[in-house]
Order: C-alpha cells, then sequence, then structure tokens
C-alpha cells in the first residue's frame, strides 16, 4: 500500500518497504500542474522503490472536482499503479487526526483550507478558493503581504536586504511572473521566520492568520478545537494560536504533514 500526500509544493509518499515503513519527497502533483518532467520524476520514484502493481491511495491539493481525480488517476496508472482513491488533502488532514470522528481541521501550506468533518465525509469546506481569490494565511498569502510591505518601504533594512538576497538582487517583480512565481512568493516564508520577532513580521503575521480566521473559520461551529496540517501552521503555531484565541477560537493539534496519520487510520 502507498499513501501520497500532495501540496503545492511537495508531494510526500509513504509505503512499506523491507517489512519497515518508508517515506519519499518529490514534486508536487497538482492536477493542473502535471508535466513530462514531472512524470520523468515519479516514474523513477517508482522503478527505484519497486512500487509497481502496488495499491496507491493519494490525497492532493487540486482534487475537488472528478475531471482533477480522473487527471491523477490516469497520470498513476501509467507507472503501473492501481488506483485505489483519489481525494482532496483536506480530507487526508481530517482522516489524519479524526479518524472517524467528527471535528474541524484547517491546512495551512503554500494554500489554506478549512472543513468541518462528520466522521465520514467533508460536509463544509471554506476557504481554499486558491492563490488568486483566497488563501488567507497561507505560505503565498504571507509572502505576498511581505513583498508589499518591501515595495510600500514599510520593511526595515535588515529584512529588505534579506529579500533582496533572496531574488539574488535580480528584479522582484520580474521572478515572481515567471511560471513558478507562486512558490518563489511561498518560500519567502523562511524570510519571514527568521525574523518573526521582529514587529513588522508580527503584524504581517496577525492580519493574514486574522483573515485566515474570517474566511475559513467564521462560518464553522466553534464547537471543536481546531486541528491544523501544514508547514505553515507548524513552523509559526505560536502566531497562529494567538490570532484564534483572539478571535474565539481554541487550538487543537498541529502536525506538518497528514500522510502519516492516514497510513496508520488506513492500516488500522
Amino acid at each position: 500500500m502507498i499513501v501520497v500526500e500532495s501540496g503545492g509544493t511537495k508531494s510526500t509518499w509513504v509505503f512499506d518497504s523491507a517489512n519497515d515503513r518508508k517515506s519519499v519527497e518529490s514534486v508536487g502533483l497538482h492536477p493542473q500542474e502535471l508535466s513530462l518532467d514531472k512524470e520523468k520524476t515519479i516514474k523513477e520514484i517508482i522503478e527505484s522503490q519497486n512500487l509497481i502493481g502496488q495499491s496507491i491511495y493519494f490525497y492532493g491539493a487540486g482534487c475537488e472536482s472528478n475531471e482533477a481525480k480522473v487527471k491523477i488517476t490516469a497520470f498513476l496508472e501509467q507507472f503501473g499503479l492501481i488506483v485505489s482513491q483519489v481525494q482532496t488533502d483536506i480530507y487526508a488532514a481530517c482522516l489524519a487526526h479524526l479518524g472517524n470522528q467528527s471535528g474541524i481541521v484547517g491546512i495551512i501550506g503554500t494554500g489554506a483550507v478549512a472543513a468541518q468533518f462528520d466522521g465520514e465525509k467533508v460536509i463544509q469546506q471554506t476557504s481554499g478558493l486558491g492563490y488568486i481569490l483566497g488563501d488567507e494565511g497561507s505560505g503565498f498569502d504571507i509572502g505576498k503581504r511581505l513583498l508589499q510591505g518591501y515595495f510600500k518601504k514599510e520593511l526595515p533594512q535588515e529584512i529588505a536586504e534579506a529579500i533582496e538576497s533572496y531574488f539574488n538582487h535580480k528584479s522582484i517583480l520580474h521572478r515572481i511572473h515567471e511560471s513558478d512565481g507562486r512558490m518563489c512568493i511561498a518560500g519567502l516564508t523562511r524570510i519571514v521566520h527568521q525574523f518573526r520577532n521582529d514587529n513588522s513580521i508580527k503584524s504581517i503575521l496577525n492580519s493574514a492568520f486574522t483573515e485566515f480566521c474570517k474566511t475559513a473559520l467564521n462560518p464553522m461551529d466553534r464547537d471543536y478545537p481546531i486541528h491544523f496540517i501544514g508547514s505553515i501552521a507548524f513552523y509559526f503555531q505560536k502566531e497562529l494560536e494567538e490570532s484564534l484565541i483572539i478571535n474565539g477560537f481554541e487550538m487543537g493539534v498541529v502536525k506538518k504533514a497528514a500522510v502519516n496519520g492516514v497510513f496508520d487510520f488506513l492500516r488500522s
């Protein structure tokens, strides 16, 4: 059995190998961003790890529609895998935290989304409109807010210099409009984490997570603590919890990834 959790930036593959659990990271497999280069990368993983013929459970960003599920299924089947399930990353987050119990789970990584789970299915999903229309509180959103502060000259010189160094002192506006510009902007969260104690950065994080609470959590039932999956939630737990408390929510458990929890649930 193979379980894959795929976000906007990377995918994590977990499977049994020589009576032991093994984990391999690779490129993100968003159904709208599949490519020949990604085919080559995944083919190498499957062949090198002797995974041909195994059943696979895939949970990924962008897999809400039947069209997206068909794309991912076809993509995986070409490598000789038996596709047992294709579902959204938020469904995986719910399984990892809740199993067959009810509750609320948020994903805050490159993108952001929240869902209420009834123990079998997602009954309400909020935010998650993508980086153009939504994803408040996400890595992309935080990186965008940082750049806005940079161009408005609202940041201390030390942070401005770190941003310029991140872009190799080349045109920032040119770089962020390249094909991988979204990931480039999300990557700025490294600088945000480095300077997280600076007041300007605190303000950026507070505004981003407050917007997440408004758009993603306010429509939800407040009877549950909010569990989280994702690198941004994991590395900025303190700032996220502060925003949750101010907005009347209780912080639950935070996990960097869902894949091992899903693997355990499917095995149980």
